[in-house]
Order: C-alpha cells, then structure tokens, then sequence
C-alpha cells in the first residue's frame, strides 16, 4: 500500500476516534497514529525522529485533523440538540393545543352550569357537576405533571434524590388514588424499603397503572415482589394488547394511544415518562403482549446508595 493511503488510514481512524468519543481520545488517537506511521514508515525506520520538514508537517496535520474533526463534532451534537428541544417544544404546544382542551372545557362548563344554574338545579345534580369538574382536574394535573417531567428529561435535567422510601405506602397512597374496585395490590416483599426518590416513584407507578386501567375494563392486577438485589414490579391487564405486538412504540414521546382502546387516550407522555424515571433509578420497564392484555415488568435495584 502507498505511504499515502497508509496516512489517511491513519488519519481517518484519529477523526473517527474524536467524533465517536471525545476531543481528547481523538488527540490521544492523533498522538499514537503519527508516532505510529513515523515509526514504521519513515527514514530511519523503526526509531521516532523529526529529522525533517515532512516529518513535522505529517505530525500536525494529525493533530490538526483530530482538533478540527472533534470542533465540528461538538458544533454538530449542539445543534442536534437545540433541534430536538425545539421539536419537543413544538410537540409540547401542539399536544397541549389538543389534548388539553378537552378537560378544561369539561371544568369551565361545569362551573358555568353550576354558577348560571346553581338555583335551579338538585343536589346530585350540583354534586354530579363538582365531581366531574374535580375528576377532570385532576386529570389535567396529572398532564401537567407529565409534560414537566418529559421537559426535565428531554434536557437530562431529571434527578432523582433518592431516601429511604416505604414500599407499602406508594401503593397504598396508589390504591387511594385512583379509588376504583377494578385494580387489585398484592405486596409481597421480604425488605419494607428502597432506596428511590418518592414522589417520582410514584408518578412513574401511577402512569403505568393509569394506563392500564385505561386499556382494559376488566381489573388490573399489580405484584410487587423482591430479591436481594431487585424490586419487581407487575402490572397486568386484560385489555386489546399492542398491535403488531409493537413493545416499544408506547414509550416513544408523543407516541398515539392504541387503536379501539377502551377509555380516554392521553397526550402520549406517560409511559415515556415512566421509562425515564426507572431510568434514572438505574432500573429497567419493559412491556410485553400477554394475549389477553399487556403486561409491565419494573425491575429497580434495592441496593442504591442514597444520594449525598
């Protein structure tokens, strides 16, 4: 092979090496490809010297490259990011455009009713009004919730404190959240305690149960069992399943809800959102087609240190 072509074999590996990692692997890179190419393939060979012009010129030109490949690089990822946050911003805005319409007009012309009406109408009337304006904000709040947390770790701003949490009292205050005959707990852990931060847990939990419960009209069953080193966490419903026993489009941003599904759709951020608060526990959330229904599968690591 010409000397030439073993340069920019060298070369090209220096610039692969800044893109793939970093400016000072792609330096380090530069370094040994100059010092290697001067060694085996310059006069005198088999001994490092700069004994002339070209010798300089070949060393800087690594250099060079690897510095300008890793500038670029850098730019590059700067401007890929700004695009995907302003994407999801637009995502935002659109989704909330839609999506979030529905329960507010439901709460306003609750209001208006019960403000215009309210001498006119019976006490379960009133009370059936309040209800649906209370169910429906809620609702709302737990959207909001969503899109701050999809905000935080869209710019990897999500951190989870982690203390000392009690297993018991996430599905306890679980169950009363949701209040409904059609979700059934079993908690059956050797260890009363993880390591986790709290309220994060327990929006990841509830995402997943709400969407459960959303997708099926029958009850939806949660285990939670332990080992020395996981949690295990079941979720499991009796609802259509994913077409196409599709496992991961669920957890996209934004991804649409199943077709004939059974209660009212989301904006598409719960699950996404529950993938990146296991994520930042250092856990693990797969979904999985049971034929009936779906199953969700957290695995937590009960072995964290809490955070300093």
């Amino acid at each position: 092979m010409p000397i030439g072509g073993i340069l920019l074999i060298l070369q090209f590996g220096a610039a692969s090496c800044a893109i793939l990692y970093s400016r000072s692997n792609g330096l380090l890179a530069a370094l040994i490809g100059a010092v290697s190419f001067n060694f085996l393939f310059t006069q005198p060979q088999f001994s490092i010297r700069m004994e002339n012009i070209e010798d300089i010129i070949n060393m800087a030109t690594f250099v060079v490259v690897a510095f300008v490949t890793s500038e670029f690089t850098t730019f590059y990822q700067k401007q890929q990011k700004a695009l995907r946050v302003a994407q999801m911003q637009a995502d935002i805005l659109r989704s909330v455009s839609h999506d979030l319409r529905t329960p507010l007009a439901s709460i306003i012309g609750s209001m208006e009713t019960l403000h215009e009406y309210s001498t006119n109408l019976e006490e379960s009337e009133k009370t059936g009004l309040i209800s649906g304006a209370l169910q429906e904000s809620k609702r709302l709040h737990a959207y909001i919730e969503n899109i701050l947390h999809a905000t935080k770790i869209q710019n990897d701003l999500l951190i989870a404190a982690r203390t000392p949490t009690d297993i018991e009292r996430i599905f306890s205050d679980l169950e009363s959240r949701f209040n409904t005959s059609r979700l059934e707990i079993f908690v059956l852990v050797s260890s009363p305690t993880i390591i986790a931060s709290e309220p994060l847990l327990q929006q990841a939990i509830y995402n997943v149960v709400d969407n459960a419960l959303k997708f099926s009209q029958d009850k939806v069953l949660i285990h939670v069992t332990d080992t020395e080193e996981n949690l295990k966490i079941t979720v499991k419903d009796n609802g259509c399943g994913l077409p196409n026993n599709d496992t991961e489009a669920p957890f996209q941003l934004f991804s649409s809800s199943r077709k004939g599904d059974i209660g009212k759709g989301g904006i598409g951020l719960g699950l996404n959102v529950a993938r990146g608060i296991i994520s930042a526990h250092k856990g693990t959330i797969q979904l999985r087609n049971t034929n009936p229904g779906c199953k969700v599968i957290i695995m937590l690591p009960t072995i964290n240190e809490p955070a300093s």
